[in-house]
């Protein structure tokens, strides 16, 4: 391990422990999130609040057609998109457009990282949705936001090592960090910004493999699934990963026949992940 990692671990402590610095939400997300939890506020109030953002208006729109939401016919209309959502829906959509911004930077090497991780997190976000959908107990929208958090706290942990040019540049180094800090930094973000303790248990256990929990799938069983069969999917997989019908995950959430390489052949041979996933990455 490099020498400095204690540097680093320093950097990672002070985010967590600072938390007056932490980064606020987006002010549309924020607004949303209000009007969401006001019994007076109607569609007209929100949908007033999102058209602020001419951005969040358009991918909303564009989401409401896409396979995960389409109905039996096209929409042009915000309001329209979002009764087809429903409230929560919507409210989960803003929250995860509004991550994009944290995936942003001028810097050209942390630039080059942050794509790097935002493309992974869309992925991983995209597989969650699809596997989520089959659950009558898990809603999709849910399960793509969890997708995106379990890392959120990287942008933040890479940003604060600018000052450290040779980290940025050390790809090994970078998941030592990411698997040693990240989920701390990521707690600290979903604290401050008010999420449920389902959406912190994914970051808590998105690699605790042998977690069991009861009889019902949650939100960490789908993010668990996911991870693993992305670990699986890489040709330079750890050898020491458990199979992944052996995870009480699958068994809660029986997604169906493993593939040779060990992958789950429902997300193997969906062919909308690449649509909703490039519709989370913009």
């Amino acid at each position: 391990m490099d020498v400095r990692f204690g540097i680093y671990a320093k950097v990672a402590h002070d985010i967590i422990r600072d938390q007056a610095r932490l980064p606020t939400l987006p002010d549309v997300a924020l607004r949303l999130r209000h009007a969401a939890q006001d019994e007076n506020s109607d569609w007209d109030e929100i949908a007033g609040i999102i058209q602020t953002d001419a951005g969040l208006s358009a991918h909303l729109i564009q989401t409401a057609n896409r396979p995960l939401y389409r109905s039996w016919r096209k929409t042009k209309d915000l309001k329209k998109a979002l009764s087809l959502f429903g409230l929560e829906t919507t409210r989960n959509l803003c929250l995860s457009y509004s991550l994009r911004a944290m995936f942003r930077t001028r810097e050209p090497r942390l630039k080059r990282v942050l794509e790097s991780l935002w493309t992974l997190s869309a992925r991983r976000a995209a597989l969650s949705a699809v596997l989520a959908r089959g659950h009558r107990r898990l809603r999709p929208d849910r399960a793509l936001l969890a997708g995106l958090l379990q890392d959120v706290g990287l942008p933040l942990l890479y940003m604060r090592l600018e000052d450290h040019p040779e980290a940025l540049g050390n790809p090994e180094l970078l998941e030592d960090l990411a698997q040693t800090f990240g989920p701390g930094v990521a707690l600290a973000l979903l604290q401050s910004w008010g999420f449920d303790a389902e959406l912190q248990e994914v970051v808590h256990s998105r690699r605790e493999w042998l977690r069991d929990h009861g009889s019902h799938p949650d939100l960490a069983d789908v993010v668990l699934l996911v991870n693993l069969h992305l670990l699986r999917a890489d040709g330079d997989a750890p050898s020491d990963l458990p199979a992944i019908d052996s995870l009480p995950a699958y068994r809660r959430l029986d997604p169906g026949p493993v593939s040779t390489r060990g992958t789950l052949q429902a997300l193997d041979e969906c062919a909308d992940i690449q649509d909703i996933e490039g519709s989370i990455r913009g």
